[in-house]
């Protein structure tokens, strides 16, 4: 059996590290390249495709992301499966992942044999999605009038709020006790989960969920 060939994309070299570790295990994987943002797998692929089958995909990485280059590979890349591979259970990352491109949807936390199994059905064309995703997806289903403020943490909604106020990242750091770069990240995670674009949005979707006076 040819071992499937991966492109493992994760900004943590650590992580990267772990997941060679664990797929060593089996002769079925081989990493052909690394990459530690979406813009470095895409310009890989651009002249590898044909080395890759699949790619080991994590969602939140700097600059261009993991949502943003499954959606070029899905585009642009015929051939070349993706598999997010994140901490992220939340509604929100799993369907704007999923309507991206990517096949499947583990979480970090998963263990050996299941992100064997999910790379291997992946590869195969076929749709794998780990036991809390697929909790939360059903959930979703059934919740379809929830208002999106709910994915957000108390922490992002009271950022949220002081953003919407005309606050900049240094002024809601200090009224918070948190650095100017810590609201920042809060800022794009929030973003992400409503699928928001730019702070002119945040302001006006706080303003109609009643999140500022």
């Amino acid at each position: 059996m040819t071992a499937i060939r991966i492109l493992l994309a994760d900004d943590h070299q650590i992580i990267r590290d772990g997941i060679k570790l664990m797929l060593k295990k089996s002769s079925d994987f081989e990493i052909v390249q690394e990459a530690s943002n979406g813009q470095e797998v895409i310009e890989y692929l651009s002249d590898n495709a044909d080395k890759v089958d699949l790619v080991l995909m994590d969602i939140n990485m700097p600059g261009k992301n993991g949502i943003e280059a499954t959606q070029h590979i899905s585009d642009y890349i015929k051939g070349v499966k993706v598999l997010a591979l994140t901490m992220h259970a939340e509604e929100t990352y799993i369907t704007r992942m999923l309507k991206a491109g990517a096949l499947g949807y583990v979480l970090k936390e998963s263990g050996t044999e299941e992100l064997m199994d999910a790379i291997k059905t992946v590869a195969s064309g076929q749709k794998y999605y780990s036991n809390e995703v697929s909790v939360t997806m059903i959930n979703a289903l059934m919740n379809d009038e929830k208002p999106k403020v709910q994915v957000l943490s108390a922490r992002e909604i009271e950022v949220l709020g002081n953003i919407a106020m005309g606050s900049t990242n240094k002024e809601v750091g200090t009224l918070l006790c948190i650095s100017g770069r810590t609201v920042e990240t809060h800022r794009r995670n929030i973003l992400d989960k409503l699928d928001l674009k730019n702070t002119a949005e945040l302001i006006r979707y706080a303003i109609e969920n009643q999140l500022v006076a």
